[in-house]
C-alpha cells in the first residue's frame, strides 16, 4: 500500500547513492520521514535553485535569493570568527 511506504525515500530504501537515513534502507513508512517532510527547509540552494530536490516542488523560499531560515555558520550568530588578540 502506499502509506506504507518510506515519506523521504519513496519505499525505495534510499536517497541517490546513500542508504535512507529515515528508513534504514526498509522502506517503510515511520514517522519521522513524514515530519521531515512536512517541515523541511527548501534544499533548492543545492540544485538549480527552481525546485526543492527534498519534496520536488517549485521552490518555497521567499525569492530564490533569500531563503526563509538561514544556516549559522556556527560563530554564534557573527558573519566570521572573532578573533581575539591578548597583549
Amino acid at each position: 500500500m502506499a502509506e506504507d511506504v518510506c515519506d523521504f525515500c519513496k519505499g525505495v530504501g534510499s536517497s541517490g547513492s546513500n542508504v535512507c537515513v529515515y528508513c534504514n534502507g526498509t522502506g517503510e513508512w515511520n514517522q519521522a520521514a513524514q515530519a521531515y517532510l512536512k517541515n523541511h527547509i527548501c534544499q533548492c540552494i543545492v540544485m538549480d535553485r527552481k525546485f526543492c530536490p527534498v519534496c520536488n516542488k517549485p521552490c518555497h523560499h521567499d525569492t530564490s535569493l533569500n531563503p526563509k531560515q538561514k544556516i549559522d555558520p556556527g560563530y554564534g550568530g557573527m558573519s566570521e570568527k572573532e578573533v581575539t588578540v591578548m597583549t
